[in-house]
């Protein structure tokens, strides 16, 4: 897999921080108004089916309109405010040659192509304002070793890889000094300007960190294309947001740290998978404030197969989940606001929306084979409170977010059955081992990756057969065959992408080429840390 390039004569390149449309509010506010209309439609005791399906439809209606209305809510509060002066004041003082504090640079790595690895460490090294640039090896890669050492940056590698990326980051902290810390994973190589960009925004002394967006270079098949689509949308429409609460987390690449604020809670937190976003909790907690900047700053590989991308979906999910149900979100005294539990759970109830996307899909093969309905009522009666409501859905994404492709609910709905692996390992207490994505992937094929979804669409297809043939209603029969043949059309083509090996449509552009300038050598080596030496997570709810 090649490397990301750096796209030429595009320094300011940014995500359309769109300001919200009147058009937009409107819809948004009948979009609410829509799903009040088709909530009350479930909740007539004259519309009930059978006790357990109705309960087991309202649930899952209840948790799919609960998150909607959190997403528009934070949508809504998209922030729009212009940069505060202080901070472009500091940015062209640093432009024009002033002070500049200390800034240490992490590229963390764990068995990524070193071609890829380059790439990163070279646009790393050569950011604008001065600073020092750190290759932090898991992988205890010695090519890895060579190629830091010919470009002049400091190579670090410690033993035993302890609590994987997080703790890979403690021990970088616990070897460097700098006043600021980035972080980028090995694959999202950043812009000249990352620096600049980002560096003004600490002007305010409460603020812990700034993150910027990730994007993805690679759009060459559904996976990569539907990842990509998903992540867009997540910071064109949410982080807008989610900024306006004080409450936008770090994603665990393009963010700078204050070093000051990561000291004060025993740096990044190493007691979950998803390590930043509980950082970000801790930092909340106590009062840190954080910055969401919609410029694009650096661009990363998005995964290319299946497996990597339920891989990274896995370790995601469980991440929310945690979130979810031990965050401790809503206990008196967390030192969170309102706002901050109530985006923090949003994060979760995403994740969860998988449970409600497995029960959509079992409902036409139930009334299908068994004639089972969670709702009696005809066609029309269901057609004109469910149409307004899912057309109103589909009209906000559309109108903010400027479309959405196909590709991204063919891979949200692809995922389910991870995510609801995840879920199953944070209720019994055994979440997944922590394993780094494969940026770009690999072109793995694998049937057994997707067996549940072959299961499912085995259950659509013989439903489908079986209720053309004993058809005794056609109204409500044609309404579940052409649902069920949906679910069968989407699934296929998951499984089509994960036997085939996510077959590439373009390859991506050339990686950039620059010549090495020989510098120095800073290659380190982390000693063995003393006992009790390294920085230890706060206990969740402290």
């Amino acid at each position: 897999m090649t490397a990301p390039p750096l796209p030429p004569g595009r320094p300011d390149a940014r995500l359309a921080w769109r300001p919200l449309q009147r058009s937009t509010r409107v819809a948004i506010i009948a979009a609410l108004a829509a799903t009040v209309f088709y909530q009350l439609f479930l909740l007539n005791p004259a519309y009930r089916g059978p006790g357990w399906l109705w309960i087991a439809m309202l649930a899952a209606e209840g948790l799919t309109a609960l998150h909607l209305v959190g997403t528009w809510w934070t949508i809504l509060a998209h922030d729009d405010r212009p940069e505060p002066v202080d901070a472009t004041v500091w940015r062209n003082r640093l432009r024009a040659g002033g002070d500049v504090p200390s800034i240490d640079v992490f590229i963390t790595a764990y068995g990524e192509d070193p071609a890829l690895v380059r790439t990163t460490l070279l646009a790393a090294r050569d950011m604008d304002l001065p600073h020092d640039t750190f290759l932090l090896d898991d992988g205890d890669s010695d090519e890895l070793r060579r190629l830091a050492e010919e470009a002049g940056i400091g190579y670090l590698r410690r033993p035993g890889g302890a609590h994987a990326k997080a703790g890979n980051v403690n021990a970088g902290l616990a070897r460097t000094d700098g006043e600021f810390v980035v972080i980028f994973d090995a694959d999202h190589v950043p812009e000249p300007n990352f620096l600049l960009s980002i560096l003004p925004h600490f002007q305010d002394p409460d603020v812990a960190f700034v993150q910027s967006p990730q994007s993805y270079t690679n759009n060459v098949n559904l996976v990569a294309t539907g990842s990509g689509e998903a992540q867009r949308i997540f910071y064109e429409l949410v982080c807008p947001g989610k900024n306006h609460f004080n409450a936008a987390f770090c994603v665990g690449t393009n963010v700078m740290f204050r070093r000051t604020a990561l000291d004060s809670i025993g740096g990044i937190w190493t007691g979950s998978n998803s390590e930043d976003i509980w950082t970000s909790i801790e930092l909340h907690k106590r009062g840190w404030k954080s910055i969401y900047v919609p410029q694009v700053l650096a661009r990363g590989l998005a995964p290319e197969d299946v497996p990597s991308y339920l891989k990274q979906q896995l370790r995601w999910a469980g991440g929310g989940f945690e979130v979810l149900l031990r965050g401790r979100l809503f206990r008196r005294g967390s030192g969170l606001t309102i706002d901050q539990r109530l985006q923090y759970l949003f994060c979760g109830t995403h994740y969860l929306l998988s449970l409600a996307m497995l029960t959509f899909m079992l409902f036409p093969a139930l009334y299908l084979l068994f004639a089972l309905s969670p709702i009696r009522a005809d066609g029309f009666a269901w057609a004109t409170h469910y149409l307004p409501f899912q057309a109103a859905v589909l009209l906000v994404t559309w109108l903010q977010s400027g479309g959405f492709k196909l590709s991204a609910i063919v891979a949200s709905i692809g995922a389910v059955p991870v995510h609801l692996r995840a879920l199953g390992g944070v209720l019994i207490g055994r979440p997944s081992v922590w394993k780094a994505t494969n940026a770009g992937g690999s072109g793995a094929r694998s049937l057994w990756a997707v067996m549940p979804l072959v299961a499912l669409l085995l259950l659509n297809a013989t439903a489908i057969a079986v209720g053309i043939l004993v058809m005794a209603d056609p109204a409500p029969t044609w309404l579940s065959v052409g649902w069920a043949s949906m679910i069968v059309l989407i699934l296929g083509r998951m499984i089509l992408e994960s036997v085939t090996g996510g077959r590439i449509r373009q390859r991506p552009a050339a990686p950039i080429t620059r010549a090495v300038t020989p510098r120095p050598a800073a290659s380190r080596e982390l000693p063995a840390a003393p006992a009790g030496s390294e920085p230890q997570p706060v206990p969740a709810g402290a």
